[in-house]
C-alpha cells in the first residue's frame, strides 16, 4: 500500500483496478506490441489493419437516420474479421471507463457483441473485460451515446498517425507517461478520447477527469498550492503537482469531486443553461485571422468609429453610438452593425464558447474576459479567449446541424442551438460519476412487446401502430385528422407517452386567437420600476420545448391539439423552413441577433378535426410538412375500435350496430363528418338510459349544428334519433330499459 503523504506518484482516486488494468494492457499490448486484447497473440494493432477500417468507417460514413449498429454493420459489410475486432476492442475502449450510471454494464457489453457476431469467426469477450465493465471511472455525458461516431473516428485517426511513426519511436513514447502526453495531445481528438488515454496508460501522473474545463477550473481553485519554481502553465504538470500535494497534506488519495475539495473550485461553474455559443468570422478575405486570433488568444471585431463605450447591456446605448461613428452607412448596415457590437460587447459572457471557420477549418474555445476596446492602430473590440487547441478540426467531420451553423455568412452569430455539440466536441459539460443519478437505459418504442401492450391498451392494431411510430420516428412531424369522436387527441397523448416520459411532453391547444406571439416568443407585459409596467421578450411552448430538448437528448413531443383552428401560417411564422429543414437554422422577428434551430430530438403530433375544417384547405406548405394519418369512423383501424375495446363479453351489445346504422343515415357528401367510437365507449353508454343521454346532448346537437340551413330540427331528429337508427340497426330497446329511461 502507498503512504499517500510520502508518494511522488498519484494515488488513484477511484476503485477502478479492473479499469486501469484493461486500460494498461490496451497500451501494452495494441500501441506497443500490436497484438489484440480479446485474442492475445493475434496481429490486429497495425496499419494494415486500422488502414482497412478509415476505409470502411471513416471513408464511408453513413449518415441516415437508423440506429448505429445498423448503419455500422453497413459499413463493416465487405471488411475482414481483422478490421471487425479492431472495431470492436475500440468499442471496448471507449465504454470502459464509462460509468455505470452513464452506461450500465450490459449495455457495455450490447455495444461491443454485435461487432463480435459479424464475424465469420467471432471472438468472446474476455473475462478481464466484463470485469472492468462493472467498475467504470467517470461520467462521459449524452457525448458518451450521442457523440460515439466521432469518437470512433477520431481514435482511428489517431491509430493512423500512431502506426506510421517508427517501432522504437512508438516504444520509447508508451514507456514515459509526459512523451505519451504530448503525442496524444498533439494527434488530437475528442477530450473524451485524450483524457481516456492520458489516464488509462499512466493513472499514476494524470487524473480521472474527462471534462477539460474541470482541469482548469481546478488548477485556478488550488494554484496557491504551486510554488513559483513549481508552476509551468502546463495544465496536466500542474495538476500533478497540485495533487501531490494535497496527498501529502492530507495522507489521502484526493478525488476533486468529492469534498472539502469540490466546494473550492465548482462554484466558480456557472449554472447550467446559462452557457451560450457564438460563431464568429474573421474579416472577408482574411485567411491569416483565425492565426493570429488562436497565436494570440483573442477574438475581435471592428470599432473603430465607436469612441468610448460604456461597459453596458442597453442595446440603445450601442445603438446611438453606431449612429454616432457610422451616420455614413445606411440604415440596414446600421442596424446590422448595432446587433453584431452588442453580441460582441454585452451578450457575450466569459465562460461562452466561440467557434470560428476558414474553409474546412474550424476552431474552438471559451471566453475568458470582458470586452476592451484597442486604441491602437485599426482600431477593434476584443475579448481574450482560451482556444482548446491550436490545431483546427475539419469541417466535414463535425455533425450536419453544426457544420451549417459554422458555414454562416454573418459575421457574429448567437449558436446556442449547438451549445451541446459544442460542448462533447471540447469535453466541457460532462460532471462527475458521484454526482451523476442512474439513468434510465434507453427504450425502443418498436420493441413488438411494447407494442403489444400499446395495442392493448388503445385496442388499435399492433401492426398499424408500429407504421404509425415509424413514420413519426421518419418524418419528425403527423398529423392525425378525422371526424370528431375518433380518439385522435388520446391517441397522441398515449403515442408520446410510449415514445417518452411524461415530462418530455408538452400540449397546446390552438384556437383562432392563437398567434405566433403564443406560440414562439413575444412581448409580454411585466412589472418595472417605481410600480411601471414594461415589456419582456417571453418564451412560448415552442421555445420552451427547444431549450429542454437542447440540454436533454430523450425524445419531447410537441402535441397541438386542434391544429387547423388557428392560422397556421401566422402561428408558425419562421417554423415553416424549420420543420422542413431541421439542419438548418434561422433569425426569429424578435431575436435577430441569435441562431435558433429545431433539435433532432423534437417530435410534433397533431389532431386536426375535419368537422371544424377539411383538410383540403390547408395551406399546402404545411401539407408538405407534415404526413397525415387518416383517422375514420368507416376506416381501419377506428372502424374495428369500438368492437375490440368491447372485447368478446360484447358480442350482444348493440353500440357497433347503432355507429354503424348512425354513420350509414350520414350522406357520403358529409363523409368528415361520420361521427367517431368514442362517444359510445363511455361509462354509461352501456345502458339504454345512457344512451339516450348521449344522442339528447351530445350527438343530436353536432348534427343540428352541421345540417343547419339544410335540415329542419325536427327532420334532424327524425333522420337521426335514437328510435330511427335503432329501427334502422334491428336493435330492440331491453325489456328493463323503461324504467331506466327518463321522461320527456
Amino acid at each position: 500500500m502507498i503512504d499517500p503523504s510520502t508518494s511522488n506518484v498519484l494515488i488513484p482516486a477511484r476503485d477502478d483496478d479492473s479499469v486501469r488494468a484493461v486500460g494498461r494492457a490496451y497500451i501494452d499490448l495494441g500501441f506497443g506490441q500490436g497484438e489484440s486484447l480479446f485474442a492475445p497473440g493475434r496481429p490486429l494493432w497495425n496499419l494494415r489493419t486500422v488502414s482497412e477500417l478509415h476505409r470502411c468507417y471513416n471513408q464511408r460514413p453513413d449518415e441516415g437516420s437508423d440506429r448505429f449498429h445498423e448503419k455500422l454493420e453497413r459499413q463493416l459489410a465487405d471488411a475482414s474479421d481483422d478490421a471487425k475486432l479492431l472495431m470492436a476492442e475500440l468499442l471496448a475502449l471507449q465504454a470502459l471507463p464509462l460509468s455505470k450510471g452513464n452506461l450500465k454494464p450490459s449495455s457495455k457489453v450490447d455495444r461491443v457483441e454485435p461487432v463480435l457476431r459479424w464475424m465469420h469467426n467471432r471472438v468472446e469477450l474476455p473475462d478481464q473485460v466484463l470485469a472492468a465493465f462493472q467498475e467504470g471511472t467517470w461520467n462521459g455525458g449524452t457525448g458518451a451515446h450521442t457523440m460515439l461516431w466521432k469518437w470512433l473516428s477520431d481514435a482511428v485517426e489517431l491509430l493512423m498517425g500512431w502506426f506510421q511513426l517508427p517501432e522504437d519511436q512508438r516504444l520509447h513514447i508508451i514507456a514515459d507517461p509526459w512523451e505519451w502526453r504530448d503525442w496524444v495531445r498533439t494527434a488530437g481528438g475528442m477530450p473524451s478520447l485524450t483524457e481516456a488515454l492520458l489516464y488509462l496508460g499512466f493513472p499514476e501522473q494524470f487524473l480521472p477527469i474527462v471534462n477539460v474545463e474541470h482541469k482548469r477550473k481546478i488548477r485556478a481553485a488550488f494554484n496557491r498550492l504551486l510554488p513559483d519554481e513549481v508552476a509551468t502553465e502546463d495544465l496536466d504538470r500542474d495538476l500533478f503537482a497540485i495533487t501531490l500535494r494535497l496527498q501529502q497534506q492530507y495522507g489521502d488519495r484526493i478525488d476533486f469531486y468529492k469534498r472539502p475539495f469540490k466546494d473550492d473550485w465548482r462554484t466558480a461553474i456557472r449554472p447550467s443553461g446559462e452557457r451560450r455559443a457564438w460563431f464568429l468570422r474573421p474579416p472577408q478575405g482574411s485567411d491569416t485571422e483565425p492565426s493570429r486570433w488562436t497565436d494570440q488568444g483573442i477574438v475581435t471585431l471592428p470599432g473603430g468609429r465607436l469612441g468610448p463605450l460604456q461597459m453596458t447591456t442597453d442595446r440603445a446605448v450601442i445603438r446611438n453610438a453606431v449612429e454616432s461613428g457610422y451616420g455614413h452607412l445606411d440604415y440596414a448596415e446600421r442596424a446590422a452593425l448595432t446587433t453584431e457590437i452588442h453580441s460582441f460587447w454585452s451578450l457575450m459572457q466569459p465562460d461562452d464558447l466561440v467557434a470560428t471557420a476558414v474553409g474546412d477549418q474550424v476552431w474552438i474555445g471559451v471566453l475568458k474576459s470582458d470586452p476592451t476596446i484597442d486604441t491602437g492602430s485599426g482600431s477593434e473590440l476584443r475579448r481574450e479567449v482560451d482556444w482548446y487547441s491550436k490545431k483546427p478540426t475539419a469541417l466535414p467531420n463535425l455533425p450536419q446541424s453544426l457544420r451549417v451553423e459554422l458555414q454562416r455568412s454573418d459575421r457574429i452569430a448567437d449558436i446556442s442551438g449547438e451549445l451541446t455539440e459544442l460542448s462533447q466536441l471540447l469535453g466541457v459539460e460532462a460532471d462527475s460519476a458521484e454526482e451523476e443519478q442512474e439513468k434510465t437505459p434507453e427504450v425502443d418504442p418498436l420493441d413488438p412487446q411494447l407494442l403489444q401492450r400499446l395495442s392493448g391498451r388503445l385496442h388499435f392494431d399492433a401492426a398499424w401502430l408500429r407504421d404509425l411510430i415509424s413514420l413519426l420516428q421518419s418524418r419528425k412531424q403527423v398529423v392525425l385528422y378525422g371526424p370528431p369522436g375518433t380518439g385522435k387527441t388520446f391517441l397522441a397523448q398515449e403515442l408520446a407517452e410510449h415514445l417518452t416520459d411524461r415530462d418530455a411532453v408538452t400540449l397546446v391547444q390552438f384556437h383562432p386567437s392563437y398567434a405566433y406571439e403564443d406560440f414562439v416568443e413575444g412581448f409580454r407585459p411585466a412589472p418595472a420600476e417605481e410600480g411601471s409596467v414594461g415589456f419582456v421578450l417571453t418564451p412560448g411552448p415552442l421555445r420552451d420545448l427547444v431549450r429542454k430538448a437542447r440540454n436533454d437528448p430523450r425524445p419531447h413531443v410537441l402535441i397541438i391539439d386542434e391544429m387547423n383552428r388557428a392560422h397556421l401560417a401566422k402561428v408558425f411564422g419562421e417554423l415553416y423552413f424549420l420543420l422542413e429543414y431541421r439542419d438548418r437554422s434561422v433569425r426569429l422577428q424578435y431575436s435577430p441577433g441569435e441562431s435558433f434551430s429545431l433539435p433532432e430530438n423534437i417530435y410534433v403530433i397533431g389532431t386536426m378535426n375535419t368537422a371544424d375544417r377539411s383538410i383540403a384547405l390547408l395551406d399546402a406548405a404545411i401539407r408538405r410538412r407534415f404526413a397525415f394519418e387518416e383517422m375514420h369512423p368507416e376506416v381501419p383501424p377506428v372502424r374495428e375500435l369500438l368492437s375490440r375495446w368491447l372485447g368478446p363479453n360484447g358480442s350482444g351489445d348493440p353500440r357497433p350496430a347503432l355507429l354503424q346504422a348512425l354513420n350509414a343515415a350520414i350522406p357520403e357528401s358529409d363523409h368528415d363528418f361520420k361521427i367517431g367510437p368514442s362517444y359510445l365507449m363511455r361509462s354509461d353508454a352501456g345502458t339504454d338510459a345512457g344512451l339516450e343521454r348521449i344522442w339528447r346532448h351530445d350527438l343530436l346537437p353536432l348534427l343540428e349544428e352541421h345540417f343547419h340551413g339544410r335540415f329542419s330540427r325536427a327532420d334532424i331528429h327524425d333522420r337521426f334519433g335514437l328510435e330511427t337508427i335503432r329501427r334502422t340497426a334491428g336493435v330492440a330497446v331491453r325489456p328493463d330499459a323503461a324504467e331506466e329511461r327518463p321522461s320527456t
